[in-house]
């Protein structure tokens, strides 16, 4: 829907050149403050590089709130970013790695951590694949065991020679030429 001026019916911007410029001068310098700001802020807290370490292990084991595909690390979003400067934030002020989890887990829930923590019914997703493996390798050696002692002695197959041609038909031929006799009219 384009909202058109009294003036001969043109579309506002081009009525007012003016308004449009400063429209778009402000969403710019909006979105310049918000992104450019961000990461500003978050080196101001000069971390050390022992925090700095420990910033950037635990930005690897939170997924990003915004659609949780991604860690923190690696997403590049706007909430990704803020969960960022609020771990190194956190970390200028004392906390620890746990007490840091721990906190954006009270926020968001145990569906912000990239790995479930290995207590109750989660102890699944670590044993369940180790198992599998195990099985998997067991039927393996099972099927080996049986496949290599299992191979049939050779069977002899009695091939007829020429001197067996001229004694005659031998009894299944007969028995299939009478059988097939009962059906030609």
């Amino acid at each position: 829907m384009i909202v058109r001026s009294g003036r001969g019916g043109r579309p506002w911007f081009v009525a007012k050149p003016w308004f449009f410029v400063a429209a778009v001068v402000a969403v710019l310098g909006f979105w310049f403050l918000t992104f450019s700001a961000a990461p500003a802020a978050a080196e101001s807290g000069s971390l050390t590089p022992e925090q700095e370490s420990l910033a950037g292990r635990i930005d690897g084991q939170l997924i990003a709130p915004c659609c949780y595909t991604q860690t923190v690390s690696v997403h590049d979003s706007q909430k990704a970013e803020e969960i960022k400067m609020q771990v190194r934030l956190l970390i200028a002020q004392g906390m620890g790695e746990g007490e840091i989890v721990d906190s954006f887990v009270a926020q968001y829930g145990e569906e912000i951590l990239a790995a479930p923590r290995a207590s109750g019914f989660n102890w699944l997703a670590y044993l369940l694949p180790a198992l599998v493996v195990l099985v998997a390798m067991g039927g393996v050696a099972v099927l080996l065991v049986r496949w290599r002692d299992g191979r049939d002695e050779p069977v002899l197959v009695r091939v007829p020679s020429r001197d067996d041609a001229g004694s005659g038909p031998d009894p299944l031929r007969r028995r299939l030429e009478d059988e097939l006799a009962h059906y030609d009219p």
